[in-house]
């Protein structure tokens, strides 16, 4: 997949009389009612940066997201689950050519993550589901090498 570079994120409020520039390179944007993010392509248009911003600054004050290491090569990414204040985001830190990826978690600006689940299986859909009736209950499948004996 290739990203364009030659997109841009404007904002308007007074019916695009004017204008303001959100983000450079802003390709995809995925909102809930508590959180926005931003996917912006890189030079090599494979990659993406991830921007976030919340309610409280209605929704205008993007910033990097701050992920590990190993989330940094991301090629899209998959908002799970935004409830009690935090986010759980899939990232493709694997390779667009394999069925597995990483499951992070933000703080409450879901602006900085840390690994939660590893190697989570994606199909069509990513194998991570919330328990409506246990909150903070998630089922995940999760794919474990065998180790041979």
């Amino acid at each position: 997949m290739k990203w364009s570079t030659d997109i841009d994120l404007y904002y308007s409020d007074d019916y695009w009389k004017t204008n303001v520039m959100a983000l450079e390179q802003g390709n995809t944007i995925i909102k809930t009612p508590e959180y926005m993010f931003v996917s912006c392509s890189n030079e090599d248009q494979v990659r993406v940066t991830i921007y976030a911003a919340t309610w409280r600054t209605g929704f205008l004050n993007l910033k990097k997201a701050r992920l590990p290491l190993d989330a940094k090569m991301t090629t899209t990414f998959t908002l799970m689950d935004t409830n009690e204040e935090q986010v759980f985001l899939f990232l493709e830190n694997s390779g667009s050519k394999t069925p597995f990826g990483s499951v992070y978690i933000s703080d409450a600006m879901g602006r900085a993550f840390s690994l939660s689940l590893e190697n989570v299986i994606k199909g069509s859909a990513v194998d991570f589901e919330r328990v409506t009736s246990l909150d903070g209950t998630f089922l995940a499948n999760k794919y474990s090498p065998s180790k041979s004996s």
